[in-house]
């Protein structure tokens, strides 16, 4: 049974040096990245993959989880957001309800991308196990990207999370699969969802711009920058193989076109 639709919402847009997503492209060059989450409708249940970046971090990033995320705050300048970005706010104006949510699908767990899991407590969480242990314990650089204020809750009796491995076929049937794609990250995946006329694999940040995908330009922060590259052809591979057709999380024309 397919997938009937995937939707994109944005929760923020953060203007970055092109450089700092395109591996030494045009620097000085800004990009305003976007930082969607998706919403996938299925006969049996409703996926949310990702969940955009924390409104409660930016509001006050030095009281942000365990330790604070203090140094957010130099970030502040460059991010636009509003409560009308929130999203709890965008799934009500589309008819949802965070308790409609069956998954919350983690394609990893940096800020950008963990900030609002706690608004989805009654969700079976799916995130890799290497992504995991990588977000308590990360290595220097990628140590940025992850806030306790995210992902600490997922310690909790409260989540239900499930530690994914390999191929992770949602609803059984081929509709939402999760395949590990890591370099950006060690647990990096992606989903790919089948809509019955039509293929699309979320590849969250395999790439961060389609020139990055196309040309495999990565981003130099990544966790391992050849397995990056690995990643990225077979993604292509798939996307061949299928007829898919890739998004990227922070491309805005691919989040548009999924708006």
């Amino acid at each position: 049974m397919p997938a009937s639709n995937v939707q994109a919402f944005n929760t923020a847009n953060w203007n970055l040096d092109n450089s700092f997503l395109v591996q030494l492209q045009n620097p000085g060059e800004a990009y305003e990245a976007a930082c969607p989450f998706y919403v996938i409708d299925h006969q049996e249940g409703v996926v949310v993959v990702d969940t955009g970046l924390s409104h409660e971090m930016l509001d006050d990033p030095a009281d942000y989880g365990v330790h604070g995320a203090a140094f957010m705050e130099d970030f502040l300048p460059y991010i636009e957001y509003d409560e009308s970005m929130h999203p709890r706010a965008q799934l009500e104006s589309a008819g949802y309800a965070p308790d409609d949510v069956d998954y919350l699908l983690m394609t990893h767990l940096h800020s950008d991308h963990a900030g609002h899991v706690d608004l989805f407590p009654d969700a079976e969480v799916l995130v890799r196990r290497e992504e995991l242990r990588h977000a308590f314990w990360p290595v220097p650089i990628q140590d940025l990207f992850y806030l306790d204020g995210d992902f600490v809750p997922l310690r909790g009796s409260e989540f239900d999370v499930t530690e994914v491995t390999g191929e992770y076929d949602v609803f059984g049937d081929g509709s939402v699969v999760a395949f590990p794609t890591p370099g950006h990250t060690p647990g990096h995946q992606s989903v790919h969802v089948d809509l019955g006329d039509e293929q699309v694999i979320l590849a969250a940040d395999v790439a961060h711009r389609k020139v990055g995908y196309e040309n495999e330009f990565q981003a130099s922060f990544n966790w391992n920058l050849s397995r990056s590259v690995e990643s990225l052809r077979e993604v292509k591979a798939r996307a061949r193989q299928s007829g898919a057709t890739v998004r990227l999380l922070h491309d805005r024309e691919d989040m548009n076109a999924l708006r």
